[in-house]
């Protein structure tokens, strides 16, 4: 195994494990992220995936951070500007103006603010190999308890089984949570393998250079700053943008009328949702 690979990853893994703390948005191509999902009526399952390796020794686990909120109803995992791409961030700005209070009670509410981080690695869902490369983000755990916690001992015990020639598939046991959602209970790895025999897949998995903020871009800056206002933003046909619900323009009497929608404070640590932002 490339010691610089799993020098990069315990580097990272370490360092996370003790801090305490293409297309346009309305288009996306789904069967570029890698979500594992249990059946309706399904209590465990499993699924097969291979890490793809990468270049320079670098670890293939890519961090990111998102703000996972409720919109329109939904749990949303909201790309943050300020932390992946050092810009100014609405969801930032709010939760820094709450804390800046002194209150407590707006402290709490700016913990729902607070931006996540998360792992993203390249991978190929052995299910879909005619997908090619997908996107899996995984939320870090500050317990241990993640998966990328679940990977470290193969990677220490197994080698690098990101490599192309004698890497390993792993295997995702699934079962459900709590609140019947699907969790990744263990991650076992496969045999040594080729990560395929089959040359056109190989040249244009290879070949392929797609990264993790194609996939889950940035959400528009409208869109965000309703959240931040604590309103709900629905998308106006005529206007071809984004408004807070309850302004949307009539498209018989031309007016708009507002509607105030107070934000959602509650536990965010809920099972992902299904939407690549």
């Amino acid at each position: 195994m490339s010691n610089d690979v799993l020098g990069s990853i315990m580097a990272q893994y370490e360092k996370n494990k003790s801090t305490s703390t293409g297309k346009n948005f309305e288009e996306k191509d789904f069967s570029k992220y890698f979500n594992p999902r249990l059946e309706d009526g399904t209590k465990n399952g499993e699924t097969t995936i291979r890490l793809m390796p990468t270049k320079d020794g670098a670890s293939p686990f890519e961090e990111g951070y998102f703000h996972v909120m409720q919109v329109n109803g939904q749990w949303r995992k909201l790309y943050c500007k300020e932390h992946n791409d050092g810009e100014t961030c609405p969801l930032c700005e709010v939760e820094k103006a709450l804390k800046a209070t002194g209150n407590e009670e707006d402290k709490k509410i700016a913990k729902t603010y607070k931006a996540s981080k998360f792992y993203m690695v390249r991978v190929i869902d052995r299910s879909k190999e005619e997908d090619g490369i997908k996107i899996w983000r995984f939320r870090h755990n500050f317990k241990g308890e993640g998966e990328l916690d679940k990977m470290i001992p193969l990677f220490t015990k197994k080698g690098n089984i990101c490599d192309a020639r004698e890497g390993r598939d792993l295997v995702l046991m699934l079962g459900r949570g709590d609140k019947n959602n699907t969790k990744i209970t263990s991650i076992m790895a496969e045999d040594s393998s080729m990560l395929t025999k089959d040359k056109a897949k190989a040249t244009a998995w290879m070949k392929d250079e797609m990264t993790w903020k194609e996939v889950y871009k940035a959400s528009p800056t409208e869109y965000l700053e309703i959240i931040a206002n604590g309103e709900s933003p629905v998308w106006d046909k005529n206007l071809k943008k984004f408004v807070a619900k309850g302004e949307e323009v009539s498209k018989k009497e031309g007016t708009t009328s507002a509607k105030y929608v107070a934000p959602d404070v509650e536990d965010s640590d809920v099972e992902d949702d299904e939407m690549p932002f």
